[in-house]
């Protein structure tokens, strides 16, 4: 099973670099889960609360090994701007969370969330990604290659059973016969 993992010194830098230390000027940014799993194929809910002076633009970017993608950017009520690769598979809550559907590993990483108000001031927020491959599709390829494999040997049994009789059979013909001829020579002598 591969699984994609960023360990606990990676998500401390992460933390360190974003400024989470800086003075924020009245924006208050909660993650109330900074570590987040997912399967292949699951939804991951990236989940953020805020608390600002009027109404704060929300923007969520992916930090991964490849670099830093954005992802959405919106201001709750008023507008949206979405990646074109994110565009099928984001949906965005006032409470300034995500949902990203149908994940892959590439979507493991950092994503970075920063919330900014009308004066310019920002706060940003960490959460980490791990993404899994399912078991059951390792399952799955055992299986069919089980099952094709005894298929391929019931069949071989089958064929060489039928071999058998048919070799059985000839025997059995060839000796009627030699019986025939000795029986038919004897009588001919006579």
């Amino acid at each position: 099973m591969r699984t994609r993992i960023w360990n606990n010194n990676s998500l401390l830098l992460i933390l360190c670099l974003t400024g989470l230390c800086l003075p924020t000027y009245g924006i208050m940014v909660l993650i109330p889960h900074h570590v987040v799993s997912a399967t292949v194929e699951e939804s991951a809910i990236l989940s953020v609360e805020y608390q600002c002076n009027g109404v704060p633009t929300i923007k969520w970017k992916q930090l991964s090994p490849w670099g830093m993608k954005n992802i959405i950017t919106w201001e709750p009520g008023n507008y949206q701007n979405i990646s074109e690769s994110y565009e099928d598979r984001i949906q965005e809550y006032r409470n300034g969370s995500i949902q990203l559907s149908n994940v892959q590993l590439d979507d493991a990483g950092c994503y970075v969330v920063t919330v900014t108000d009308k004066v310019g001031s920002s706060k940003d927020g960490v959460i980490v990604l791990n993404i899994s491959e399912p078991v059951y599709k390792d399952l799955h390829f055992v299986v069919v290659g089980a099952t094709v494999l005894i298929t391929i040997s019931t069949l071989l049994m089958f064929f060489l059973w039928i071999f058998n009789q048919s070799v059985e059979l000839c025997k059995m013909k060839r000796r009627a016969q030699s019986v025939n001829a000795s029986t038919d020579m004897e009588l001919s002598s006579l």
